[in-house]
């Protein structure tokens, strides 16, 4: 006969035995472990290069967008204070300013300007900076070394009769989004290009 001593350590060692059971039933084996690996892993490969695409893409408009706005407030601002207004590009510094007048030496995008405000390319990431890589130009114009083609000190120039002159910036990021922001020099409109991977196209 069996002492109350047997029957509690027999009673103690199934209780053991019952909590361990659903613990080793919900467990993961290694092979289950390493295929949820290699799931994420490749899921990451896709994803991310895609997410870097799509990001440099939004950079690349995000400048063009603000470009675009200097323009629109250049062109009403020489027409309300009758006076020339510019939009000057410095390709050294990856730089783009309102300009409100010339300085004392009456030349556009130098020291002495009367600046409004500016926006540096490399803010908006991706690697942003001017030109057009190794797509070349729009086609038919001019080849330039630095991404901009106005003649004025690489300024775009807005007189109170709502002309100026004509010229082309590029913009390109580090993966190869590019963009291309054209001006003609009647009724100062723009037009805008993007590069879809085997030609400018006309947006």
């Amino acid at each position: 006969m069996s002492s109350p001593l047997d029957v509690c350590d027999r009673e103690c060692r199934d209780w053991l035995e019952a909590s361990r059971a659903p613990s080793a039933a919900n467990g993961f084996t290694l092979v289950e472990l390493l295929t949820v690996t290699a799931v994420i892993g490749i899921i990451s490969a896709i994803a991310i290069p895609s997410f870097s695409l799509y990001r440099e893409k939004c950079c690349v408009m995000a400048a063009v967008s603000e470009i675009t706005g200097m323009i629109k407030e250049a062109k009403q601002n020489a027409l309300c204070d009758d006076r020339d207004y510019g939009v000057g590009f410095d390709p050294a510094l990856g730089k783009v300013t309102l300009i409100s007048g010339t300085g004392a030496d009456g030349k556009w995008s130098t020291a002495d300007d009367q600046v409004v405000r500016s926006l540096r390319l490399a803010d908006k990431g991706g690697g942003l900076r001017f030109g057009y890589g190794t797509y070349g130009p729009l086609p038919g114009l001019a080849v330039t070394s630095d991404g901009v083609t106005f003649q004025t000190n690489n300024t775009l120039v807005c007189n109170p009769k709502l002309t100026g002159n004509a010229g082309v910036v590029y913009l390109i990021t580090r993966g190869g989004c590019a963009m291309a922001l054209k001006m003609n020099s009647t009724d100062y409109g723009y037009t805008l290009w993007r590069w879809n991977g085997g030609k400018w196209a006309r947006l």
